[in-house]
């Protein structure tokens, strides 16, 4: 409804303070229309180049009273039909797009002395990056990060994949803190066939999304689990930040099983923190009515009673701290048991790698050794070439060449780990040539 109120004023503008064409001529029914009124331009006016990347430039600039934002190719790239496709597929994109966290478009026009343009609202204030080295709140940067799932999940609901999310991709609005997702350059989706390739920010992007052009959703939650280290939203969002930048088969599916833990997390904390009143609040009252009942029962012990209460009180605190206590060095266990995990994980990822590659280069060492087209011609064992001995020693010398090359990345149990591993795959080759060799003896 919002934007279609600004449609409407914006249109409503237009048809105030456009001229009316009769032939050649312009005129008014009323007389006093022209192209500007109090100030009110319908020409973009005041342009104030914002930013410059490689293809495009931003500009803010006034029209009917108001900023708005241009964007646009850069002069020496602006003829090329690659690029000129490149700003309506953006354009397109964003004109899907209606939501109060997501910046909206409301044409492309051919913008007098600046050339063809997205016009989009404009969203005053800082970067996220920018807003992050500023003086913040864990609870503002918490609503900030809530906002941003929450635009990515609404332009995941549109099958859109935005492929570039980053800190300076995100306006923190200097009127209340209400965030924008803009640039929407490298966003994808399934109904498009043209500029398909990997793309993105290095830092921010997902392992795969390096090397594929496919657009998947997981993509920007690998980016959002960056996004949100970087926001230091605290322990209890590790987890969370963890699961969003591990392979792409064990991250959140979807941005909704992302929001569902973090709201999980919230809950936990907001149950601990009511169980833990709670349980004041009814240790205090039974200590309370203890006392009480004692004082109206003898109150020459009065002064002993008080006595005794300071005591419970001291002991309550200590049973606090030592819970508290209990409870950090829970935390700390469950964090170095998925470091050590992820650790466990990683060395055997490792491995796997180094045993496939060792593999791989006995396999291609054997075949130029050209050992099996002989076997395959060979007729009588006499005929066994005089080197025959040394060429089938090269997959142990490879094995070798190999493991010293790789050494350095591993420590004595997982270079002999490897070196098992890559023997008995070269005694295999090995013991199949002597079975053809004694097949052929015969």
């Amino acid at each position: 409804m919002f934007l279609f109120k600004k449609s409407l004023y914006l249109r409503t503008l237009t048809a105030i303070f456009a001229p009316v064409q009769h032939g050649n001529n312009y005129s008014s029914a009323s007389g006093y229309l022209a192209d500007s009124f109090e100030g009110i331009s319908q020409t973009f006016t005041d342009v104030e180049i914002l930013t410059t990347s490689e293809v495009n430039v931003v500009a803010k600039a006034k029209r009917y009273g108001r900023w708005w934002l241009l964007k646009k190719l850069k002069e020496e790239i602006a003829g090329e039909a690659g690029y000129q496709q490149r700003l309506r597929k953006e354009f397109e994109i964003l004109m899907q797009l209606q939501h109060p966290y997501v910046v909206a478009a409301y044409g492309i026009e051919d913008v007098e002395g600046y050339g063809l343009c997205i016009v989009m609202e404009y969203a005053d204030g800082p970067t996220l990056k920018e807003w992050l080295e500023g003086t913040t709140t864990r609870q503002s940067r918490l609503r900030v990060a809530y906002e941003i799932v929450d635009a990515l999940a609404y332009i995941h609901s549109k099958g859109i994949v935005h492929r570039d999310l980053k800190p300076e991709n995100i306006i923190v609005s200097s009127n209340g803190d209400n965030i924008k997702l803009i640039d929407f350059g490298l966003a994808d989706t399934d109904s498009y066939a043209i500029l398909k390739k990997p793309a993105g920010t290095p830092i921010y992007m997902s392992p795969e999304q390096k090397q594929t052009a496919v657009a998947d959703v997981r993509n920007d939650i690998y980016s959002i689990g960056v996004i949100l280290q970087e926001m230091n939203l605290g322990n209890r969002f590790r987890p969370i930040i963890y699961r969003c930048m591990q392979p792409i088969e064990r991250r959140y599916q979807n941005v909704q099983e992302l929001l569902n833990s973090m709201r999980s997390a919230e809950r936990r904390i907001r149950k601990i923190l009511a169980r833990t009143g709670l349980l004041i609040v009814a240790a205090l009252l039974i200590m309370v009515g203890w006392q009480l009942r004692e004082t109206t029962a003898q109150r020459s012990r009065l002064a002993e009673l008080d006595i005794s209460y300071q005591q419970a009180q001291k002991v309550h605190q200590q049973q606090m701290a030592q819970l508290t206590d209990t409870i950090a060095e829970l935390k700390d266990y469950n964090r170095q048991a998925e470091e050590q995990k992820a650790v466990q994980e990683d060395k055997r990822i490792r491995l796997k790698n180094a045993i496939e590659k060792g593999f791989t280069i006995i396999d291609r060492t054997m075949r130029e050794t050209k050992i099996d087209q002989h076997l395959d011609t060979l007729s009588n064992f006499l005929y066994v070439w005089p080197d025959f001995t040394k060429k089938s020693q090269s997959g142990f010398l490879a094995i070798e060449t190999y493991l010293q090359q790789i050494s350095p990345s591993f420590d004595e149990n997982e270079i002999a780990q490897i070196a098992d591993a890559l023997n008995q795959h070269y005694a295999t080759i090995i013991e199949k040539w002597n079975r053809r060799l004694v097949e052929i003896a015969r």
